[in-house]
C-alpha cells in the first residue's frame, strides 16, 4: 500500500511538472530532483497571468474524450510521441507504465540516502503541519464518504497482487520492522500497560456468578480496552 502511495504521489508531481514547465524539465527529471529549481521559478519566468482553471468536471470531458481518441488510436501521439521525429524525436505526452515504472524504482534506489536525511531533516515540524492541517483532513474525508471513494478504491484492487505483496515484502519486512521499533513499542507500552491493567482489574472486580454476568464481563473487558486506547490517543 505505502508504495502504491508513494506512486501515485510521483504521477501526481510527474502531471505537474509536465504541464507546468515543460520547456525545463521530463517527468523523469523531476522525480530525480534534476529540475527543481527550474520547476519552481517557472511562475516567476513565465509571468503573471490570470486564468481560471478548469472545474473537475469540464476536465473530466475532455480528458474522457481524449481516452477515447487512444482507444480507437494505440499509436495517438500523446501516447506514443513522435520517435520518427527527424531532427527532433518527440517523447510521449507521459511516459509509458514500463518506462514511468522503471525510472520510478531506479529513483527510489538512487535517492535513498537523501531519503533518509530528508526525513531527518525536514522543512517542517510535520506534527505542526498535520495539526494545522485537521480542517482540510475532515473536509478530505467528508468528501470521501460523499463520493464513495473507498468503496471505489476497493473495486481497484486486485486481490492476487495484494496477497503476494504482502506475502513476500511483507514478511521480508515483518520481524525487521518489529524489532526496528523494539524502543518506540516499550515507550507506547509503558502507557498502555498500566491503564490495561487497571482495566483488567476493574472487569475482574464485576460479578461472575450467572451467564449473563460472564457476559457482561467480556463485554466490559471490550468497552474497558476501547476506553483505554482513547484515553491514551484522545478524541471520542
Amino acid at each position: 500500500m505505502h508504495g502504491c502511495r508513494i506512486a501515485l504521489v510521483a504521477v501526481l508531481f510527474a502531471a505537474v511538472a509536465l504541464v507546468a514547465a515543460p520547456w525545463a524539465l521530463s517527468a523523469t527529471d523531476f522525480l530525480t530532483h534534476q529540475g527543481h529549481a527550474a520547476y519552481l521559478a517557472a511562475p516567476f519566468l513565465i509571468g503573471a497571468v490570470s486564468v481560471v482553471a478548469p472545474s473537475m468536471a469540464d476536465l473530466a470531458e475532455k480528458i474522457a474524450a481524449r481516452m477515447a481518441d487512444y482507444s480507437s488510436n494505440p499509436d495517438h501521439p500523446d501516447l506514443v510521441g513522435h520517435p520518427e521525429g527527424n531532427p527532433v524525436q518527440i517523447r510521449p505526452a507521459f511516459p509509458d507504465a514500463a518506462d514511468f515504472t522503471k525510472r520510478l524504482t531506479e529513483g527510489v534506489a538512487a535517492k535513498a540516502a537523501h531519503y533518509a536525511e530528508g526525513v531527518r531533516r525536514p522543512r517542517a515540524n510535520f506534527l505542526d503541519r498535520a495539526k494545522a492541517s485537521t480542517a482540510a483532513w475532515a473536509a478530505g474525508v467528508n468528501a470521501a464518504v460523499a463520493g464513495n471513494r473507498y468503496a471505489a478504491g476497493l473495486n481497484k484492487v486486485n486481490a492476487d497482487e495484494a496477497i503476494e505483496t504482502a506475502a513476500t515484502l511483507g514478511a521480508a519486512t515483518y520481524v525487521q520492522g518489529v524489532q526496528g521499533r523494539m524502543a518506540k513499542i516499550q515507550r507506547i507500552m509503558s502507557e498502555v500497560a498500566p491503564a490495561m491493567a487497571a482495566a483488567v482489574s476493574t472487569v475482574r472486580g464485576l460479578p461472575k456468578t450467572t451467564d449473563a454476568d460472564r457476559e457482561n464481563r467480556a463485554i466490559a473487558m471490550i468497552r474497558a480496552a476501547r476506553a483505554v486506547g482513547l484515553s491514551r490517543r484522545g478524541g471520542k
